[in-house]
């Protein structure tokens, strides 16, 4: 049996549904691709999305204390920001606010510069007296006002110095002033006027404030005022004499400030008179009889001193406009403690404090033969002392002279007059010694000086003698070489014994004042006698010659940079006859000066 079944042809709707199922899976696949590329578009965009923005206050570029806020969260230029509305907040300190809305979308939204305009408040001043001057001073703002009582003005917003300044007061405020808070600074001093008098002419005075500064100074009497209220000091002087006091100031009213000097004075007399006076600080009032003025009123304690005396202590009540007198006889020291004293020391050998013992005595005693008996003896002592330190010297001659003068202290001194014989025999060979070493001593001072100068073997030496003192002539030469054409002194010493040196010298000079050459004299004068001074002296000549020999001042005979030869044969290949007429010159030059200043000597002994 044969059986069969219904098949039907598929249907459109069959067929749909089968491309349905088959294509599903790729269309979500391609909306799946799709939102990812949505995505990561919208993810670069973002990123690309960004505020740019500078800011300036007053047209000046502000790189500090600035801050930018989008939704009130900080926000740099440059830096990204999201999509949508936002808030866009600019501040800074000295500027008013900018804010603004925007929608953002995607790209970069350039703002440019946004310039803020500088935030202001107000600053008050009271100042109640009137100030002197008033000063405000500011980064962006400053103001000076004279005689103003103070100023409400507006300003830029900032830290403000200010200073109220009177004669006698100065106060002074940092100030903030804000946009909602005003910088305010109230001052209302209280002053008075001080009217200082003294009873005393010429007398001076500073008032001082609590904090030791001075606030016046000058002298009596004077009106001062705008004096802030409170307590002072006022310290015056009349001549040596000062006294301080306290002033309190009232404001509103004229508070007297009187200094007076209460004076006494005082005469004291002392037997003996010539008493000297000190007061207990010391200060050295002056000598009995004294008479001080202008003492102030009070205890006063005066120590009188005299030597040989017991000082004495004086104790005055001082009282105003009288006249205090007091009169006492100084106590001798002790005569016999001075004495025993000057005794001791002449034991002790030590003659110098036995003479003033023994003095002291006689000052407590006058004419006293045992004082009298200490100093003779003690000034024999003293010479023979000296005399025996002459001899240890060598200088019998001088020793002779102490021991002569002790003789007539101690004339029966068997020691002295034995010491005397022996340096009397010594005397002779220390005359011969002094006289072998005056008639020495030109040569010896004159080697010493031309030592020094290389070039002095090359010239001639030259020697004088004059009949008069070494001083006087000396004092002439010197006199001599100021003579046109002078001599400079280089140097000139004397503290050699009866002997003067003298180094001088003259610049020889061309038609155009230049160099020509350099003349030296070196002169020594030692007195050999008492009736002869030699005088050895050398000139030393030198020829200029030029530095730079192809110049054109050393071509015409002018040469500005010289250097100088000594003018020898052994240093000049040639001399020529105005080179020998300078040698020739210099000596006789010198020479006639010399004998000039000692003929005018002579000429004054006549």
């Amino acid at each position: 049996m044969e059986s069969t079944g219904n098949i039907n042809p598929p249907t459109s709707g069959d067929r749909i549904r089968h491309w349905r199922r088959v294509l599903r899976p790729l269309g979500w696949w391609l909306v799946l691709v799709l939102i990812l590329f949505t995505i990561r578009t919208h993810q670069r965009l973002s990123d690309e999305t960004r505020i740019k923005f500078g800011v300036s206050l007053g047209g000046r570029e502000l790189t500090f204390d600035t801050r930018a806020c989008i939704d009130r969260r900080g926000i740099e230029s440059g830096e990204r920001v999201p999509l949508g509305w936002h808030t866009f907040t600019v501040l800074h300190p000295k500027g008013e606010p900018f804010t603004t809305n925007l929608f953002i979308w995607y790209g970069e939204h350039d703002f440019g510069v946004i310039n803020l305009k500088r935030a202001t408040g107000m600053l008050e001043i009271h100042a109640n007296p009137p100030a002197e001057k008033i000063s405000i001073r500011g980064p962006d703002f400053t103001l000076e006002l004279t005689n103003s009582s103070g100023v409400t003005s507006s300003v830029p917003t900032d830290t403000y110095a200010v200073e109220v300044n009177y004669r006698h007061l100065r106060a002074g405020q940092a100030l903030t002033v804000l946009t909602n808070a005003p910088g305010r600074f109230l001052i209302n001093p209280r002053f008075g006027a001080v009217q200082l008098t003294c009873n005393q002419s010429n007398a001076s005075f500073q008032m001082v404030k609590a904090d030791e500064q001075i606030l016046e100074a000058g002298e009596f009497p004077a009106m001062i005022r705008n004096v802030p209220e409170g307590n002072y000091k006022v310290v015056a002087w009349h001549h040596r004499n000062q006294q301080e006091q306290s002033i309190l100031v009232k404001a509103g009213i004229t508070n007297d400030g009187a200094v007076q000097f209460l004076y006494g004075s005082v005469l004291l007399e002392s037997d003996p008179s010539g008493v000297a006076v000190a007061g207990a600080d010391g200060h050295a009032w002056g000598y009995t009889p004294l008479r001080i003025e202008e003492l102030p009123v009070g205890h006063w304690q005066f120590h009188l001193t005299q030597d040989g005396y017991e000082s004495a202590l004086v104790m005055l009540a001082i009282e105003a406009e009288r006249t205090n007198a007091f009169r006492t006889n100084l106590v001798s020291i002790n005569y016999g403690k001075a004495l025993t004293a000057a005794r001791e020391y002449l034991a002790a050998a030590n003659y110098d404090a036995a003479v003033d013992a023994a003095r002291a005595a006689l000052q407590a005693k006058p004419n006293d033969s045992d004082a009298m008996a200490v100093v003779t003896k003690a000034m024999g002592k003293r010479m023979l002392q000296r005399a025996e330190a002459f001899g240890k010297q060598g200088d019998y001659i001088s020793g002779i002279k102490a021991l002569e003068s002790s003789l007539e202290s101690l004339p029966e001194s068997e020691e002295v007059r034995q010491l005397l014989a022996d340096f009397k025999k010594h005397e002779p060979e220390q005359i011969e010694r002094l006289r072998v070493e005056r008639l020495e001593r030109p040569r010896k001072v004159f080697d010493s000086l031309l030592s020094r100068y290389s070039d002095a073997g090359l010239f001639e030496e030259h020697e004088l003698k004059s009949g008069k003192p070494v001083k006087e002539v000396a004092n002439a030469v010197l006199d001599a070489l100021k003579i046109k054409p002078a001599f400079q002194l280089t140097k000139q010493n004397s503290t050699i014994p009866e002997t003067f040196t003298i180094e001088a010298e003259q610049e020889l000079s061309t038609y155009l004042a230049t160099s020509a050459g350099r003349r030296k004299c070196l002169i020594v004068m030692s007195q050999t006698r008492d009736d002869e001074t030699v005088i050895l002296f050398k000139v030393l000549e030198y020829k200029a010659e030029a530095v730079e020999k192809f110049s054109i001042g050393a071509l015409i005979g002018t040469p500005v940079d010289v250097k100088y030869i000594p003018i020898h044969s052994s240093r000049i290949s040639k001399l020529s006859e105005k080179l020998q007429a300078q040698i020739k010159t210099g000596v006789s030059n010198l020479t006639e000066r010399i004998q000039a200043a000692n003929e005018q000597l002579q000429g004054e002994k006549h």
